[in-house]
């Protein structure tokens, strides 16, 4: 007599060859949660012995620090002196707005003293006899001998 077992259909035992709901591990815990019913002595235990350094060395963080003080204090000086010329563009500003405020009415009356009336009113006063347009014709007259 041949015993035969059942074919095999991809399942392994009762749980499919997978852990048994109640002994899974947990998203908060990375123990099996075997509910106390199995003691974990005797078994293998997962351990992060992987120690990885600090993302953050001490030296790191005083390089850091030591950089970005002395970009503020670039950043603060650069400030000041963009203040500093500031100012004196409007002092400079302000002295050309004066030169040529000045200029301007030094030229009106220049202007004023040189212009057609006044030089109509002077040759009048002189004798002088307006000719007119200038377009004329000027006649030059034989004298009389």
């Amino acid at each position: 007599m041949i015993i035969k077992s059942p074919p095999r259909t991809g399942k392994n035992g009762i749980s499919g060859g997978k852990i048994a709901k109640n002994k899974r591990r947990t998203i908060y815990s990375k123990k099996l949660n075997t509910g106390g019913s199995a003691p974990s002595h005797g078994r293998r235990t997962h351990t992060d012995k992987k120690t990885n350094l600090p993302a953050f060395t001490p030296w790191k963080v005083v390089l850091a620090s030591f950089l970005i003080g002395i970009c503020g204090i670039l950043y603060i000086g650069h400030v000041f002196n963009t203040q500093q010329i500031l100012t004196e563009v409007n002092q400079l500003e302000n002295e050309f707005n004066k030169a040529q405020r000045l200029y301007h009415e030094t030229r009106l009356e220049y202007d004023r003293i040189t212009g057609p009336q006044q030089i109509y009113q002077i040759a009048r006063r002189q004798g002088f006899v307006n000719a007119g347009p200038a377009d004329q014709i000027i006649y030059i007259q034989a004298e009389a001998k």
